[in-house]
């Protein structure tokens, strides 16, 4: 693999990105700032951007942590942790 990375110098960064994506949305600047520090405790280098549409406040992290950070802000992780759904006995089509 090293060989391979000599031979070509731009693809040596590209599998050790990481690309940001959003993990909530606040509306203060305050709880933003809770926020992030509560991820960046956690070892998730975490940033905050402000949403100049609504005003609010965004945070980003890792997309290999959105997990993490999304449960660690108390959000559910819907979408990146899937569970299959037992269907509920006699509660079917008729």
């Amino acid at each position: 693999m090293q060989r391979f990375r000599q031979r070509i110098p731009g693809l040596a960064g590209r599998q050790e990105r990481d690309p940001l994506v959003m993990v909530a949305g606040v509306p203060t600047q305050q709880e933003a700032k809770t926020c992030l520090d509560t991820l960046l405790r956690q070892g998730i280098r975490a940033q905050v951007r402000q949403d100049r549409g609504t005003g609010g406040f965004e945070l980003w992290a890792p997309a290999s942590q959105e997990p993490q950070a999304r449960l660690l802000l108390g959000l559910s992780g819907h979408s990146v942790i899937r569970l299959p759904r037992r269907k509920a006995p006699g509660k079917g089509k008729r």
